[in-house]
């Protein structure tokens, strides 16, 4: 599931790349082809252009350094190294630490595009539903403003938001992008590349805790979105965790089911497509206008139907002026044209099941959400609920409790069949084994296995819900469905 790199057309003054990145330029001896000037950014030589600049970036599994041969053999022209790293074919950038000066490259394209026009820009982060929340603003946002950058898939880390960044064009009005972290840090260096007007952050629960550590350390991770903000901070006004890390300069924009929520969530229905009713603060609407937005969307669950909510809230902080009439009626029609993104609770029909494939992630809050959705879809077919749960990944030594509390959640939802997959889940079984809620669910050691298991089980008419991390790779499941 992972997104690709988008290819860009940026163009940078050799000498805009010195002066964003704070780095030396050295002449390569041996390029022919020497210019002042790139015309795209690239960290993959697999898909490098002529004229481009190459940023080698050192990885986990592999060091962009050691393909800059290839790098020049494809047309690049320029690239930014490590210091002392430089390659003789091509001019060379030297830099103490080449992603970060990736990132600086980035916010040196938004500042000049800033410069030039009026560019309306919220970043969207938070343990849960950041990707469905992105997608959701970027169609309210689009239909507000016209054409606008968003977040393609889940690149939303320090190289695929400074990548995303680099396909702004003159024709964009507005951006939407996605910030995401597992590492202590990671956030506030979002928040430098991006430094929006708007920052929205969704929510905050146990996400990646082996690199973030406690719940309040991933609260100041995630709330340091709001560092660079200028504008607007957008928060649940059931997140008190958030809310009170809003800095004071900032103006709010809340959402939520709570009554004093500036976007509220005032009734939802049930099922695969739900109505949904949404009333705004008046100070939002203009005068005369009646402050309810009233769609149905294609998403499952509550937590979907909040996050329209969230999605609404954004794209109200971003306007200049107070929503007319034609604006609500637009944000109606944008909110239900947005689809499910594969692998979070998206669902699908195989062989008469009914199933729900939320296998890109999984954390506590995202398990209940899931858990929520699937029993009312259930209940409202009058279906059997299958559910196949795996391991959450990168939760650190809360993991064997979050793993006993995720079953207790499982059986709470009264499961006609409960599969738990992988160690993590299998050790939380064995420690809940004198548990009666527990009796009659099965375990697998990984999804292969489950694959099996779970095909034995379901039957035409039931709805299966089958999460887990990525690590996982829960969808084995769902393809041998299939």
């Amino acid at each position: 599931m992972a997104t690709p790199i988008p290819i860009n057309q940026c163009e940078f003054a050799l000498a805009e790349v010195v002066a964003a990145t704070g780095g030396g330029l050295v002449r390569g001896t041996a390029n022919v082809s020497a210019s002042d000037r790139v015309r795209s950014v690239s960290i993959d030589t697999r898909s490098i252009e002529a004229g481009a600049l190459f940023v080698a970036l050192h990885g986990a599994a592999s060091d962009g350094h050691d393909y800059l041969t290839q790098a020049a053999a494809r047309g690049a022209t320029a690239a930014i190294v490590a210091t002392g790293r430089r390659h003789p074919a091509l001019d060379c950038i030297e830099v103490d630490d080449t992603l970060t000066a990736l990132g600086r490259l980035a916010h040196r394209h938004l500042e000049r595009t800033r410069a030039a026009r009026a560019l309306p820009l919220i970043a969207i982060g938070g343990a849960v539903g950041k990707t469905t929340t992105k997608e959701l603003t970027a169609a309210v946002v689009r239909a507000l403003f016209g054409a606008t950058l968003s977040t393609p898939g889940n690149l939303n880390n320090l190289i695929g938001v400074p990548m995303t960044i680099f396909t702004l064009t003159g024709d964009h009005r507005a951006a939407v992008l996605e910030c995401g972290t597992n590492t202590r840090g990671e956030i506030p260096k979002l928040a430098q590349i991006v430094a929006p007007d708007v920052a929205m952050v969704l929510n905050v629960d146990l996400e990646h805790s082996e690199g973030l550590g406690t719940l309040d350390d991933i609260a100041d991770e995630e709330a340091a979105l709001f560092s660079t903000a200028t504008g607007y901070a957008i928060a649940s006004a059931d997140e008190p965790m958030v809310l009170s890390r809003i800095p004071k300069h900032l103006r709010r924009i809340t959402f939520g089911k709570s009554i004093d929520a500036h976007v509220r969530l005032v009734s939802r229905g049930a099922g695969a497509r739900s109505r949904i009713r949404v009333e705004l603060a008046r100070a939002l609407v203009a005068k005369d206008v009646a402050p309810l937005i009233e769609t149905e969307i294609a998403l499952l669950g509550e937590a979907a139907a909040l996050n329209c909510t969230a999605a609404i809230a954004g794209a109200a902080a971003m306007r200049a002026a107070v929503l007319e009439a034609r604006d609500l009626v637009a944000i109606a029609a944008a909110l239900a044209s947005v689809q499910p993104v594969a692998g979070r609770l998206a669902s699908t029909s195989l062989n008469g099941i009914f199933v729900i494939d939320d296998t890109y992630n999984s954390n506590p809050r995202s398990i209940r959400a899931a858990l929520a959705a699937a029993r009312e879809i259930a209940d409202g077919l009058g279906a059997r609920l299958v559910i196949a749960m795996g391991d959450m990944l990168e939760l650190g030594n809360q993991s064997a409790a979050a793993h006993q509390e995720a079953i207790r959640d499982v059986m709470r939802s009264r499961p006609a069949a409960f599969v738990a997959v992988g160690p993590e889940m299998n050790s939380a079984r064995a420690a809940l084994s004198a548990e009666s809620s527990t009796a009659g669910m099965l375990t697998a050691p990984d999804s292969t296995i489950a694959a099996d298991t779970v095909a034995g089980l379901v039957q035409p008419g039931d709805v299966l819900l089958v999460k887990g991390s990525r690590g996982i790779a829960m969808e084995r499941i769902i393809e041998r469905l299939r």
